[in-house]
C-alpha cells in the first residue's frame, strides 16, 4: 500500500484521459439490478491503476454527536475534489457516506491525491475532522487475490455510476484503514477544489415509514447471494425511491449550506460573504422552484425530474448498498430475507432505520448532476456497525465499509 500523495513516473498529457475513457466505455451498462450478482459481464481496471480511498477517523463519534451532515459533506467533497483534478466527472467512484473511494491511472491519481490532501488540511481546520486518505495499486490487489473489475449503472441525469466486484474495493478499505497514519502533505494547508458540491436540499421525510438502510456483503465466492436480495429491490422500486416529487422538501434555509460554504472559503469576512450569498441565492432558487414546479416544462419542472433520476441510492461495490422508504410490512419481509440468506451462510448485512434522507449534492449544470443519500443520523455508518457485528458473530473478517 502506498500513502496518498504526489510522485511516480510522467506520463503524456491527454494519454491516461484516453485510457480512461476506453476502460469506462468498455464497461457494460447493466439495467436489471438481478444483472449485478454475476461477474461475467465486469470488465477489469487495468493493472497499474490505482485505488484511493479517504474516509473520516472518528466518524463514530461525529455521527453520535449529531455531525452527520458535516461528516457526509467532507465524504462527498473527496469525490467532488476527485472530479476537479480529473476535469471530469466520468472515472470509477463510491461514495461511502463517512469517505470515498476512486479508481484512476496513476497521473490521475497523482492530482486526485494533492486535491484530497489539501480537502485533509482543511477538513481538520474547519471541521476538526480528520480525513484518513491512501491508495493500494490494483496490481497489488491482485496479488493478494482479489480482483477489481467494473460495470456501470444507467445514468439518469449525466455523470454515470460504477459497479465493482472481484472483491479488490473492499480490500483497498482495509488496507487503507489498517495502515499507518502518514504524516500531513506540504499540500494540506492550500484550499481544495470542491465547486459542484451543493448543499441545498434539507433533509427528506418518509413518506411510508421507515427510511432503511442496507448494507449486504456476499460471503467469498457467494456472489450470487445478492440475486434474491436484488431481486426483492427490484420488485420494491420506483416505490421505494427514497426521493420522490411527492417528499422532496421546499423548505428554507438549507441546514447544511454552512459546511459547504466552510469548504469553500478560507473564514472570516470571505466565509460570511459566500454564506450570505449562497442563503440569497437558494432562498430565490425556492421562491422560483415553488411558483413553477407544476407548469410542465418549466425549468424547474424539468431539473426536478432529473434529480429524480440521478438519485444515488442504490448501488453495488463488492457490497450492496441501498437506502429505501419502506412501509413495515416491507421492511419486515425485505429483513425477513436477509436473515434467512444470513441463516444459510451466504451472506452478512447491516440495517439501519431512519425517518429520513439526508442528503449532498454535485452539481455541474442543470442536466448534468448527481444526489449522494444516506440515511439520517449517519445511516450507512450504523448500518456499516450493525454488518461488522454480523460478521464478527461467524468469524469473518469486519471494518472496510465506511464505518470510520
Amino acid at each position: 500500500m502506498q500513502s496518498a500523495g504526489p510522485g511516480g513516473p510522467a506520463v503524456a498529457p491527454g494519454a491516461e484521459e484516453a485510457a480512461l475513457a476506453r476502460v469506462v466505455a468498455a464497461a457494460p451498462v447493466l439495467a436489471e439490478l438481478a444483472d449485478w450478482a454475476g461477474l461475467a459481464a465486469f470488465v477489469p481496471v487495468p493493472g497499474d491503476w490505482v485505488v484511493l480511498v479517504a474516509d473520516v477517523r472518528g466518524s463514530r463519534a461525529a455521527v453520535r454527536a449529531g455531525r452527520y451532515r458535516d461528516v457526509n459533506t467532507v465524504g462527498a467533497a473527496c469525490v467532488v475534489a476527485a472530479a476537479n483534478a480529473c476535469a471530469s466527472e466520468d472515472f470509477p467512484f463510491s461514495f461511502g457516506g463517512d469517505g470515498a473511494c476512486v479508481v484512476l491511472p496513476p497521473g490521475m491519481a497523482r492530482r486526485t491525491a494533492q486535491e484530497w490532501s489539501r480537502l485533509q488540511g482543511l477538513a481538520r481546520r474547519r471541521f476538526g475532522l480528520e480525513l484518513r486518505s491512501g491508495q493500494v495499486p490494483v496490481q497489488a490487489l491482485r496479488a493478494r487475490g482479489a480482483d477489481l473489475r467494473i460495470a456501470r449503472q444507467p445514468s439518469g441525469a449525466g455523470i454515470p455510476l460504477t459497479l465493482f466486484g472481484g472483491g479488490g474495493l473492499a480490500l483497498a478499505e482495509r488496507l487503507v484503514k489498517g495502515a499507518a497514519e502518514a504524516p500531513p502533505s506540504a499540500d494540506d494547508d492550500g484550499a481544495p477544489r470542491v465547486d459542484g458540491l451543493e448543499c441545498r436540499w434539507n433533509d427528506v421525510p418518509s413518506g411510508r415509514g421507515s427510511v432503511v438502510t442496507l448494507l449486504v456483503a456476499p460471503r467469498p465466492g457467494q456472489v450470487e447471494a445478492l440475486r434474491p436480495v436484488l431481486l426483492a429491490l427490484q420488485h420494491l422500486l420506483p416505490g421505494a425511491m427514497p426521493v420522490r416529487r411527492d417528499n422532496l422538501p421546499l423548505s428554507w434555509p438549507p441546514r447544511q449550506l454552512g459546511a459547504e460554504s466552510a469548504l469553500k472559503a478560507p473564514g472570516g469576512l470571505t466565509w460570511r460573504l459566500r454564506h450570505a450569498a449562497g442563503l440569497g441565492l437558494s432562498l430565490l432558487a425556492a421562491t422560483v422552484v415553488r411558483a413553477t414546479r407544476g407548469r410542465p416544462g418549466s425549468a424547474a419542472a424539468r431539473y426536478l425530474a432529473s434529480l429524480l433520476q440521478a438519485v444515488d441510492h442504490v448501488r453495488y461495490d463488492d457490497v450492496l448498498r441501498a437506502v429505501l422508504d419502506l412501509d413495515p410490512v416491507q421492511a419486515r419481509s425485505l429483513e425477513g430475507l436477509l436473515q434467512r440468506l444470513h441463516a444459510e451462510g451466504r451472506l452478512d448485512y447491516g440495517l439501519h432505520h431512519s425517518d429520513r434522507v439526508h442528503m449532498t449534492c454535485f452539481v455541474r449544470t442543470l442536466s448534468r448532476h448527481l444526489h449522494f443519500v444516506d440515511g439520517g443520523d449517519g445511516g450507512y455508518f450504523e448500518a456499516a456497525l450493525r454488518l461488522d457485528a454480523c460478521r464478527a458473530a461467524v468469524g469473518a473478517p469486519t471494518g472496510g465499509v465506511g464505518n470510520g
